[in-house]
């Protein structure tokens, strides 16, 4: 298993669009903050614009991000410190 944290720059704060590569494939990640005072993330794989992840980030609760087709779980998310002024989360494959 290997593990790294997702990119979000806390100098450019919500919202903002960020790429990373996960086994090899690529991902744009979108961070916005809700007007109801959460943040959200929406992962989209790149090779065939499939979202993949859409959902309200909390703090220590992971999230299985699976392939919208197959269901096969792609990799874990875990959000770690996310709130009005940085979103650390670690991802897990």
């Amino acid at each position: 298993m290997q593990t790294g944290m997702l990119p979000f720059d806390p100098k450019l704060g919500y919202p903002q669009r960020q790429k990373v590569k996960i086994n090899d494939k690529a991902y744009d990640l979108f961070y916005r903050w809700n007007h109801e005072g959460f943040a959200v993330l929406k992962v989209v794989r790149v090779e065939d614009s499939s979202i993949v992840f859409n959902g309200k980030l909390c703090n220590k609760n992971p999230y299985e991000v699976k392939d919208p087709v197959t269901h096969e779980t792609l990799f874990v998310i875990l959000p770690w410190n996310v709130d009005q002024s940085n979103c650390e989360v670690w991802v897990f494959w």
